[in-house]
Parts: C-alpha cells; sequence; structure tokens
C-alpha cells in the first residue's frame, strides 16, 4: 500500500513540473528583449535638458521594460564631441509617451543637464546609442540626428585699439572731420542662424555739422581672412555729438571664432 501512495506522489509531482514548465518558458520569452526601436533626441529648453528616448520589444513585438547599460556620445557637425557617458537604466526609467507624429509610445527615457553638455562649433549633430545587457542581449550602435538644439560657443569681437580715432578727409585732401569711436560691443545669437551684431559707440571730436560722415570698416577671422567689409553712415553729426547704437551685422559668424574688426577712412 505504502509503495503504491509514493507511486501515486511521485506521478503527481511529475505531472505538475510538466504543467509549469511551459508557462515558466512563455513568461521568460514575453520578458525577453528581442529588438530596439523609436530611438530618439529631444530638447526641452523648460527643463533645461536633453533626453535620449529608445523602445524595447519582445519577440511578439509588445513594447517591454528592461534594465540596461547605454553608451552615449554625442558629436557635432564638425566631429567636436561634446558628451560621452555610460548609463545605467531600470525598469523605472521607461513610461508612455505621447506624440503628435508617433502617437502613444512604451519608453525608455535618459534625461541629460544641458550644463553636461559641451559647448561646439554646430547646433546641430549626431547622437550615438550602443544599448545592451551583459549576457542577456546587445545592439548594434545606432544612431540618430540633434537638429539644431546643441549648444555652441560663442564668437567674439575685438578691436585692436580703443579709443581709435578716424579722420575724414574731402576731395582736395583736407581734414573734414574726426570720428573718435570709443566703445565697441556685439552680441552672437546662438540659434538656427547664428550670427553678431556689432554697436559703436563714440564721438565726433572735429568738423561741421553735415548730411552725414561715412567710414569703412574690415572685419577679419582669426587667420587673418577678410570675411565682411562695408561702410556705416552718421547722420547731421556736429562737433561734440555722441552717437551710439550703430550696427553691424555678420551672418555667417561661426560658433568659437574669434573676429578683428578695423576702421578706414575709407
Amino acid at each position: 500500500m505504502k509503495k503504491i501512495l509514493l507511486l501515486l506522489l511521485s506521478v503527481l509531482l511529475i505531472t505538475n513540473l510538466c504543467g509549469c514548465s511551459p508557462i515558466l518558458n512563455s513568461i521568460v520569452e514575453q520578458d525577453t528583449v528581442r529588438t530596439l526601436k523609436s530611438w530618439q533626441f529631444h530638447h526641452d529648453e523648460s527643463t533645461s535638458d536633453y533626453s535620449v528616448f529608445f523602445a524595447f520589444f519582445n519577440k511578439n513585438d509588445k513594447a517591454i521594460a528592461s534594465d540596461a547599460t547605454v553608451k552615449i556620445r554625442i558629436v557635432d557637425e564638425a566631429g567636436n564631441e561634446l558628451y560621452k557617458a555610460t548609463r545605467k537604466i531600470t525598469k523605472n526609467d521607461f513610461g508612455n509617451y505621447t506624440s503628435v507624429i508617433q502617437g502613444d509610445q512604451y519608453l525608455a527615457r535618459i534625461r541629460i543637464p544641458e550644463s553636461a553638455i559641451a559647448e561646439g562649433v554646430s547646433t546641430s549633430g549626431t547622437v550615438y546609442l550602443k544599448i545592451y545587457k551583459a549576457n542577456t542581449f546587445e545592439f548594434d550602435e545606432v544612431n540618430c540626428q540633434a537638429y539644431s538644439c546643441l549648444p555652441v560657443k560663442t564668437a567674439t569681437v575685438v578691436v585692436e585699439k580703443l579709443p581709435f580715432e578716424i579722420v575724414l578727409k574731402d576731395y582736395s585732401g583736407k581734414t573734414e572731420s574726426k570720428i573718435v569711436i570709443e566703445e565697441v560691443t556685439y552680441t552672437f545669437n546662438k540659434g538656427i542662424l547664428s550670427g553678431l551684431e556689432i554697436s559703436l559707440a563714440g564721438t565726433k571730436t572735429y568738423g561741421k555739422e553735415s548730411s552725414y560722415d561715412m567710414f569703412g570698416y574690415k572685419l577679419y577671422d582669426s587667420q587673418g581672412y577678410m570675411v565682411k567689409s562695408g561702410s556705416v553712415s552718421l547722420s547731421r553729426l556736429g562737433k561734440g555729438d555722441k552717437f551710439k547704437g550703430e550696427t553691424i551685422n555678420f551672418y555667417d559668424a561661426v560658433p568659437g571664432e574669434a573676429y578683428t574688426i578695423k576702421f578706414t577712412s575709407d
């Protein structure tokens, strides 16, 4: 009788284990990452940070969460590496996100503070991602575009000498007026259309009031190449009159470049 009872218990135990096995395998398969999709890069000015997004899918093409290691590199269009880091993510880093183009998505999100990304020379570049989990899965490096959102260096403008006197002469070579440039300031637009706005201030120290006083300028880059030239007209200034706010715009300014401005009487 005992032998029969032990035999029945053995059969029952084997039956239960065999019955559980396919269910456990099914759960493991469903939770295994098979595909990487929807990698993206976004800049949020309101929170002063950047976000890397991507999605994991199982064999049934269902979005799932998983721990992983993510190697991130951000390079600007000139090839300068602005950011490099290895980040760990957990299932807590996944959530539901909605966009007009993509609709609802279940994505991992890695946030990068603006201050962590170095300034480059182009607002656009490429974000590289290498994503893996040791002994579980590993994907080839993928990349996406960072469009018009990367931090760039400021272009600068220097004057060799201030104050700088410009002597303007008439057709006979006689001194007609003198203009002294006392201050040169500038602002650099770091947006899509990067550019310099150079502002001049000074005084007319000699000469009668005339309809206009005109002098020239030349702008050079750090290699000594002239990149822009033109003229500035000052309207109806008399001796002792001060002026400010006269501007020179240079729309092809390169981020990080150091420019020198020179004034001429031509």
